[in-house]
């Protein structure tokens, strides 16, 4: 279990992230970042009186990602493309505004908090503008294509906070399973162990596809929507 400390620290790493919205049937997204967290949540700003402003207030909901290494995706000079080790982060959540006086009481004691009280007084708007993110699901998405700090290509973790379940990461193995080992040796993540039946790491299953495509009784299912 992750603590929102520990997801607020991995965040603040990244910086700025992409903010998406739900406007009508659109989704609507932005760069934008967060300013602070506590036991309640992880906490961002805007003006209540832009789209952003307005879309959180009308649905309460929003999702977050963002990526720890901007220039991620490069080539080899024959043009394939490589991925330095990084990692991605997700959230998808619910969220309230927070009024300002219980942020200028928050800052007393949170110093990441500061820069949302002060802004209360320099810019109006913003006044009704704080938000918390105070129940969400997310996941870390940590990327090693060239095996250069660990031996496999992936570690991903799910995590929530505020009460919200989630499933796990990964296709998965029935019963079924025939244990002929062809998952196994098609799987570049080593993501798949023997037993009986054979068993799907969740924790290295990028979700490819070809264990899927390679097993000959159809013994793996599809993975579940998060």
């Amino acid at each position: 279990m992750m603590e929102i400390k520990e997801i607020y620290e991995l965040i603040n790493n990244i910086g700025v992230l992409v903010f998406s919205t739900i406007n009508g049937d659109e989704v609507h997204s932005r760069i934008a970042h967060f300013n602070g967290c506590d036991e309640d949540g992880i906490y961002f700003r805007t003006m209540a009186n832009k789209p952003f402003g307005r879309q959180l207030i009308e649905t309460g909901k929003v999702t977050v990602c963002g990526i720890s290494d901007s220039k991620c995706l490069g080539y080899e000079e024959e043009g394939t493309p490589n991925f330095p080790p990084s990692y991605t982060i997700r959230l998808i959540g619910d969220v309230k505004k927070v009024a300002p006086e219980i942020i200028k009481e928050k800052a007393k004691t949170n110093k990441a908090l500061m820069s949302a009280a002060n802004d209360i007084d320099k810019y109006p708007a913003m006044a009704e503008g704080n938000f918390v993110i105070y129940k969400a699901k997310g996941e870390i998405f940590d990327v090693d294509f060239d095996c250069i700090n660990r031996d496999h290509k992936l570690l991903r973790k799910r995590f929530s906070f505020g009460g919200v379940p989630f499933n796990p990461a990964g296709v998965r193995i029935t019963d079924a399973c025939i244990e002929c080992g062809k998952c196994k040796k098609v799987c570049t993540f080593k993501a798949i162990e023997e037993g009986t039946p054979y068993k799907v790491r969740e924790d290295r299953c990028d979700d490819c596809g070809s264990c899927l495509m390679a097993c000959p009784v159809n013994a793996i299912e599809e993975s579940l929507t998060f």
